[in-house]
């Protein structure tokens, strides 16, 4: 299985990853995206796969060592996969909850886009989400 480098929204600074992905045999895979994708578009800067790939190669080496060129590098653009909260979601959300409940709305929020991006938080946003609907807790 190939080992996973993620760089989190924040930027390239904003690199995550344990020491031993850094060790392991199979080759890394690196994640941009965020703030500082959009900060690129915003300046009018050429989205080319070069420049992806002088990112990533910069960012495991930066932040984890790596320092060999790869001898195989595939790049793939996917805007607007991940959700990025803005600044007042959670207001926004409680808004949104509290409009659906008034009205009496049958209408239940769940997935990516609410609580959380995370696989676990989408499976726990699905199951709060037939809580509510089915209005008990399903037998486990």
């Amino acid at each position: 299985m190939g080992r996973t480098v993620v760089v989190l929204g924040g930027g390239v600074s904003g690199l995550a990853a344990s020491y031993h992905l850094s060790r392991a045999p199979c080759p890394p895979k690196v994640m941009l995206g965020g703030s500082w994708l959009q900060t690129l578009e915003a300046s009018g800067c050429v989205l080319s796969q070069e420049l992806f790939q002088q990112r990533a190669q910069e960012a495991a080496a930066t932040q984890l060592g790596l320092k060999e060129l790869p001898s195989h590098c595939l790049v793939h653009l996917h805007k607007n996969c991940i959700p990025q909260y803005t600044l007042g979601h959670w207001q926004k959300l409680e808004s949104a909850r509290q409009f659906l409940a008034a009205h009496r709305l049958p209408l239940t929020l769940a997935g990516a886009s609410y609580e959380g991006v995370a696989v676990n938080d989408c499976i726990e946003s699905g199951r709060q989400a037939a809580v509510s609907v089915l209005g008990t807790e399903p037998n486990s």
